[in-house]
């Protein structure tokens, strides 16, 4: 080779020296060995490799495919293929709603799921994710952080779900709200069963079954007639009182006869004095298509949260945050222009940026003195005399 350049894909040695080809392994991989310490070594492109690795996890994390059947097809064990995908949590999921612009959308679809890694809250269209926030519960101020994050909508459906209700008023002000009739059917169902005994419980029944069979404003007035006309027939039989004992206190005290049923009219007469049962029919002007707006959350519970309860059910062994960030992979994924899986590993340097970011432990975490007034985290200040009160100490505690 005296006189023509280094071929690019010669590897070097760790010497520094040249390498020649030494025959394959095994596997046919080409073998090369240093013409000066003797080394033998193969080449390894680890970009390629982890981005194989990569969206093989990805086909793991997105889909019902256990982890034993990625394992298989690729002629590796078990073990080997849970080795290889431990880099492959490290990796951040991007936030969809960073980077883009400011899109007002018709309708947004608001829900949240629960899982073994917590509760989910997912913000969605008909077509597609917009946004999710993982919490404890469904609190106002979890449904805030997410609904910040997302510009208001012309109209938002919500399942009647605690907090929805009260963060749309702080963050959305202008925002109508479409309470998913489906829901209101069945808090109505919850109190009266789907065979209700007395004549005003099948009454109040079948007025709320009527509801998602409703589709212009004629029927709605309609109906709320109809919801009035329950409360004229049947209020001095709701407003009947009875005393009752207090089995845990023993006390007498007065309560409502017919408790169920007053609660399943009231919820409805809510819903109607506040509006919140036809915003459908009665959309805001701005509003692109108005024949597209839904009554009900069913596309968010059958498209979304049902796919992520199946993909949780599937691996059921992962928990905690190795759960949350396989359901955060199924999410972003379903985002109206996600970016590829393995473009994002590459760019956070297959996780290491991410593991980069934990600050180590420091060594002045057990400095306490009279000055700052706390006490060591542990303490080594341990008599080295003899001291008879110290022992081996036998028992249990």
């Amino acid at each position: 080779w005296f006189g023509y350049p280094m071929p690019k894909n010669r590897p070097r040695c760790h010497c520094g020296g040249e390498m020649k080809r030494n025959g394959t392994t095994s596997k046919g991989t080409v073998r090369w060995r240093c013409k000066v310490c003797g080394a033998s070594s193969v080449k390894r492109r680890s970009d390629v490799t982890n981005a194989a690795v990569f969206a093989q996890f990805i086909d793991h994390c997105t889909t019902t495919t256990s982890l034993e059947a990625v394992a298989k097809r690729h002629g590796v064990s078990h073990a080997t293929m849970k080795r290889r995908f431990s880099w492959c949590w490290l990796v951040d999921v991007p936030d969809p709603t960073i980077g883009h612009t400011g899109r007002i959308y018709d309708q947004i679809f608001l829900d949240g799921t629960y899982t073994a890694g917590g509760c989910l809250i997912v913000a969605a269209t008909l077509d597609h994710v917009i946004a999710w926030h993982w919490c404890k519960h469904e609190t106002i101020r979890d449904y805030e952080r997410l609904l910040e994050r997302i510009p208001a909508p012309r109209i938002v459906v919500i399942d009647g779900g605690q907090g929805a209700a009260t963060a749309i008023k702080n963050c959305w002000p202008e925002t109508k709200v479409q309470r998913c009739l489906v829901h209101a059917q069945r808090v109505v169902r919850r109190y009266t069963t789907s065979r209700p005994r007395t004549d005003a419980g099948r009454t109040i029944y079948q007025l709320a079954l009527k509801l998602t069979r409703i589709t212009n404003l004629d029927d709605a007035a309609a109906w709320g007639s109809q919801l009035h006309e329950f409360s004229t027939i049947y209020r001095a039989w709701m407003d009947e009182r009875t005393v009752l004992k207090d089995p845990k206190t023993g006390k007498w005290k007065d309560a409502w006869t017919h408790a169920k049923v007053r609660s399943a009219y009231n919820s409805l007469n809510h819903l109607w004095r506040n509006d919140l049962l036809f915003t459908y029919l009665t959309p805001p002007k701005d509003v692109l298509n108005p024949e597209g707006i839904k009554s009900t959350t069913n596309s968010l519970e059958g498209g979304i949260n049902a796919q992520l309860k199946l993909l949780a059910r599937t691996h059921r062994g992962r928990k905690g945050e190795h759960q949350r960030r396989m359901l955060d992979w199924w999410l972003y994924l379903k985002t109206e222009l996600p970016d590829d899986p393995v473009h994002i590993a590459r760019q956070s340097n297959w996780g290491q940026d991410q593991l980069a970011k934990v600050t180590p432990l420091t060594h002045n975490e057990n400095q306490a003195d009279h000055e700052t007034g706390r006490p060591a985290l542990y303490d080594n200040g341990i008599d080295t005399e003899y001291t008879h009160s110290i022992g081996i100490q036998k028992g249990q505690i």
